[in-house]
């Protein structure tokens, strides 16, 4: 089963999620048990990095939905990956009516201090790695489903 995620060159340039294992296994709780450990990779022209970070399990469902709505609609918004805490956010969206995609984003090894260690990427690429994509995402999701359900929004009585 798949624990990443890999949009653009194998050797090239790209970005990559792997999930390795959830933060608090223990837990079950929506806010709690949804934290996952992962290592980023993002290579984007002569800049390479990898780190480890803290994101959670809804982000890449979302992620999914909105990636595969751009791959069956060529008029759909952007896909973005937006952590909740800053550790990495992209957006990718079409570029031109080839088939053509542009994927630029920030990744951030330090999400509380927003000067350090950041790495703000552009990468153009064809469509063609969007199934895999896909497919990729759909086995990090299964292999790490999201626990719990968001609390109730509480709502003022008059």
């Amino acid at each position: 089963m798949s624990r990443a995620f890999h949009i653009g060159g194998e050797s090239a340039e790209h970005v990559t999620v792997e999930v390795v294992a959830r933060e608090h296994p223990d837990q079950s709780d929506y806010w709690d048990g949804n934290w996952l450990t992962a290592w980023i990779d993002v290579a984007s022209g002569p800049f390479q990095g990898k780190y480890r970070a803290a994101l959670r399990a809804e982000e890449f469902v979302h992620f999914r939905d909105q990636l595969q709505t751009l791959f069956e609609d060529r008029e759909a918004p952007p896909a973005e990956f937006e952590s909740m805490e800053p550790w990495l956010r992209f957006e990718v969206h079409r570029s031109d009516r080839q088939g053509h995609l542009r994927v630029s984003g920030r990744a951030q090894t330090e999400p509380f201090f927003d000067s350090h260690n950041v790495l703000y990427f552009v990468l153009e690429l064809d469509q063609s790695f969007l199934p895999d994509t896909l497919e990729e995402l759909n086995g990090v999701i299964q292999e790490f489903p999201v626990v719990g359900s968001p609390p109730a929004k509480a709502t003022r009585s008059s």
